[in-house]
């Protein structure tokens, strides 16, 4: 099963801003978030609260997303940068 990827306006904002700082940091992350579609939930994406949301790690970078399984998608609700 292909999930869909659909980025909340608020992540596409953060990432086109990073883009610009750090092109080779975004491109991890894009390809990343480009393995859900096939994997949601790897071994390194870990629960973000009790909220359903979950946390995955690229490199200095913090992904929040939310599985939607009875549509078949993925909704990345956050970007962040660590440090």
């Amino acid at each position: 099963m292909t999930y869909e990827v659909v980025w909340t306006d608020e992540a596409f904002t953060a990432a086109q801003a990073f883009m610009v700082e750090d092109p080779a940091g975004l491109t991890e992350v894009f390809d990343r978030v480009d393995d859900l579609v096939t994997d949601p939930r790897p071994p390194a994406a870990f629960p973000w609260g009790l909220s359903g949301v979950l946390r995955l790690r690229v490199g200095r970078y913090r992904v929040l997303y939310e599985i939607n399984d009875p549509i078949i998608r993925i909704d990345v609700l956050h970007l962040g940068r660590t440090g």
